[in-house]
């Protein structure tokens, strides 16, 4: 998420303020994912921090952009959660089209993924660009799908030995045409799976990849969609407010909330395709609790076609943000880890192999 996210960066420290950058498809091969896998075994979090400041590239580490620290893993861990999401930039990561990826860069990730690792959790290593290098759209000849798909042959080439790296090949891709993203996004599949890699690849929709829409604006082109691993899962976000923006502290009905994942839900089953919620955040007061407790009902008891979801969001400088799932300077947990507190494994359950 960002645009709808940008308003709400001026809670940051000031240095990132102005450049938060936030926030599929035959059927997922299940023996690909961690043997002791079950259905809908991933709830986990975003953690920004090493996509801040995109306006300024590559930026000064540990100033314009940090990655999360150690006791981020250790505190969602043991509430339960083993999935983190982790936004990165193209940019830093391969600062020249083409070109060998940054090794500072890489190693940051590759030390973030082996903590997560350690306690036996998975990633989704998002690319957070919307669609974009440098500003400019995928598509064209400043920067074509080829670029994209050579991005991901490395990628897949560095993490292929490691399964519990997932790849969120493009956070919101803001790409005009379904059609012409599919083209896109088809072609990285391909670099990746030419690189050795049988990872799980996660494929967004255009348009904010919201979950309402996906049916009609890119299920039609999601059914073209090929990987040779057989691993792919669709990704989707939603926001819960009036507008779907994640701009707002206040929610809709509960009811209307799970109706906004209605149609997805309906047309995975149809399909028989897997969906992953890697998006979604509410305020606090009592009307947004009661929604995210009714979306994370409605999540578990639709396991069969969600592998998961990942909560928008989490990290040390989102201060006083209205969604953040950071705990309190005093250590005390936010109203909306109370909530899915109750959807997290309990006790022997939650040592996640």
């Amino acid at each position: 998420m960002l645009t709808r996210s940008a308003a709400l960066a001026l809670t940051l420290a000031p240095t990132l303020a102005s450049a938060l950058v936030p926030t599929l498809v035959p059927t997922l091969v299940i023996a690909e994912m961690p043997a002791s896998a079950r259905a809908q075994d991933y709830r986990g979090v975003n953690l920004a921090g090493a996509a801040y400041s995109s306006n300024k590239i590559p930026g000064r580490y540990g100033y314009d952009y940090l990655f999360p620290k150690p006791a981020e893993i250790t505190y969602f861990h043991d509430k339960g959660m083993n999935i983190f999401r982790l936004s990165v930039l193209w940019e830093r990561l391969q600062p020249a089209l083409r070109t060998p990826l940054d090794a500072a860069y890489l190693g940051r990730i590759d030390n973030f993924i082996s903590q997560v690792h350690a306690v036996g959790g998975t990633v989704i290593l998002d690319i957070h660009d919307y669609g974009r290098y440098r500003g400019t759209l995928i598509g064209g000849d400043s920067v074509s799908a080829a670029d994209f798909r050579d991005l991901w042959t490395r990628l897949g080439a560095a993490f292929r030995d490691r399964p519990y790296v997932w790849f969120g090949l493009m956070n919101e891709p803001q790409q005009s045409s379904a059609q012409d993203w599919g083209d896109i996004a088809q072609q990285a599949i391909l670099g990746a799976r030419q690189a050795g890699a049988r990872n799980p690849v996660l494929v967004s929709s255009v348009n904010w990849d919201a979950a309402h829409g996906f049916a009609g604006l890119f299920g039609p082109v999601a059914e073209r969609l090929r990987d040779p691993a057989h691993n792919m899962v669709f990704e989707v976000h939603e926001y819960f407010d009036q507008d779907s923006s994640g701009r707002s502290p206040d929610c809709i009905p509960a009811d209307q909330a799970v109706g906004r994942l209605a149609s997805f839900t309906d047309w995975l089953k149809a399909t028989h395709h897997k969906g992953f919620l890697g998006e979604f955040g509410v305020g606090r007061n009592d009307q947004c609790l009661q929604d995210l407790d009714r979306i994370a009902a409605y999540l578990r008891d639709n396991r069969s076609v969600w592998l998961g979801w990942t909560y928008w969001a989490a990290g040390p400088l989102w201060g006083e943000y209205m969604y953040t799932l950071e705990p309190t300077k005093t250590g005390q947990d936010r109203p909306q880890m109370t909530v899915l507190d109750t959807y997290l494994p309990r006790g022997q359950d939650r040592t996640i192999r």
